[in-house]
C-alpha cells in the first residue's frame, strides 16, 4: 500500500508535516508539493475543511494523525528531526464526492487511504492496521500488508507446515500443500498474529522454501512447487 509524506514543513514553517495514502506515489508526491504551494500562498485550511487547489477537480481536507501511526510510518522524519513532529493527512473523496468514512464511498476510496487520524486500535481491520500494529520491525522482507498465499484452514487455526519465499511473495500452506480445496490470499501480518512461529521463517531467502517434514531446513523448492505456487496464485482470491 503506498503512501507518500512530506519532511521539511515543520522545519521552514511550523506546520505540521503532510501524508497522502493510496494513490501512485509520483503522483501523490506532486500533489502535496502542490499542496504546499498552495497553502503557503493562501492558507493553511482547518482541521476537516475541504479545500480545492491541490487535486485538479477534486477537493481534499486535513486530518490529523494520531501519534499512534507516527513510529510505524514516519521514520524518515524522525530521522531528519530527532524529535517526534506533527502529520496531518491529505485525505481525498471518490469519484462523487464522497469521502472515505462514507459507507457509500467506493472501496477504493475506503480501504486505500489509512484513516490515520483514529488510534490503531479503532482502524477498521486490514493491511494499513496490520501496518500500525507490526511495524516498525516487522521481520519480513515484505511488509505487514502484502498478500500471501495460504489456506482458509491455516486462517482458522491449522497449523502452517511449508513456507515459500518467492520473489519476496511467501506461500502459507498446511499439509495438504497446494492440493488443499480452500487456497485463499491473506496478509501476511494476519497471518503472523494468528501463527507468531512464523517469525522464525521471516530470515527464509528468496528462492527456499522449509517446512516441518524437514524440521525447517531451508532448501531450494523444485520446478512442480514452483508451477504450482504460480498457478495457485493466478486463482486464489481473498
Amino acid at each position: 500500500m503506498d503512501f507518500t509524506y512530506t519532511v521539511g514543513l515543520w522545519h521552514s514553517f511550523r506546520q505540521p508535516e503532510l501524508v497522502m495514502f493510496g494513490l501512485g506515489g509520483e503522483d501523490m508526491q506532486h500533489w502535496l508539493n502542490t499542496c504546499v504551494e498552495h497553502c503557503v500562498e493562501h492558507g493553511w485550511p482547518g482541521e476537516e475543511v475541504p479545500f480545492t487547489g491541490v487535486i485538479e477537480g477534486v477537493p481534499t481536507q486535513l486530518r490529523v494523525v494520531h501519534r499512534d501511526w507516527h513510529d510505524p510510518l514516519f521514520g524518515t522524519a524522525h530521522r531528519f528531526y530527532g524529535v517526534d513532529v506533527p502529520f496531518r493527512q491529505v485525505v481525498w473523496p471518490d469519484k462523487d464526492g464522497r469521502w472515505p468514512w462514507d459507507d457509500a464511498a467506493t472501496t477504493g476510496c475506503r480501504t486505500r487511504q489509512a484513516r490515520a487520524w483514529l488510534p490503531v486500535s479503532e482502524h477498521p481491520a486490514g493491511g494499513w492496521r496490520l501496518v500500525g500494529q507490526l511495524e516498525p520491525g516487522f521481520p519480513f522482507a515484505s511488509g505487514p500488508d502484502v498478500w500471501a498465499l495460504t489456506t482458509r484452514s491455516v486462517l482458522n487455526g491449522v497449523a502452517p507446515t511449508w513456507v515459500l519465499n518467492e520473489s519476496g511473495c511467501f506461500d502459507v500452506l498446511d499439509s495438504r500443500g497446494y492440493d488443499a480445496d480452500d487456497l485463499c490470499l491473506a496478509y501476511l501480518g494476519d497471518l503472523v498474529l494468528r501463527h507468531p512461529d512464523l517469525l522464525a521463517r521471516a530470515d527464509l531467502d528468496e528462492g527456499s522454501a522449509a517446512g516441518a517434514a524437514n524440521d525447517w531446513k531451508s532448501e531450494r523448492p523444485g520446478a512442480d512447487a514452483l508451477r504450482r505456487s504460480e498457478e495457485a496464485w493466478q486463482v486464489a482470491v481473498p
